[in-house]
């Protein structure tokens, strides 16, 4: 297989307000640097999804999301449609997974 992307990669809102979040507070409770390696690490991991989304763990079979660890405290939510992957949410992991809305 070529390393050409077989499906295009969007990011909801809400996904992207938490990125927001997690960036500005990378920011102030630590250092560029930080927030350098956080954007690094979500930029491959969204390139391997725009190759291949199965690659991650399925996390609701019956909603067809699919679960990608970014950091031990970020994880990604992300369904496939066609040749598209959803990026639904990014959630931190510290929080109690009750208050996940998916």
């Amino acid at each position: 297989m070529d390393n050409e992307n077989q499906y295009s990669v969007i990011i909801s809102e809400r996904a992207e307000n938490n990125l927001d979040n997690i960036v500005n507070y990378l920011l102030i409770e630590w250092n560029e640097k930080v927030k350098d390696s956080f954007l690094t690490r979500l930029k491959k991991i969204v390139n391997l999804l725009s190759i291949d989304p199965y690659i991650f763990q399925e996390y609701s079979k019956k909603k067809r999301i699919r679960k990608c660890l970014i950091t031990k405290h970020n994880a990604m939510f992300y369904r496939i449609v066609g040749n598209t992957v959803q990026i639904i949410t990014i959630h931190d992991t510290r929080r109690n997974p009750k208050v996940l809305k998916i």
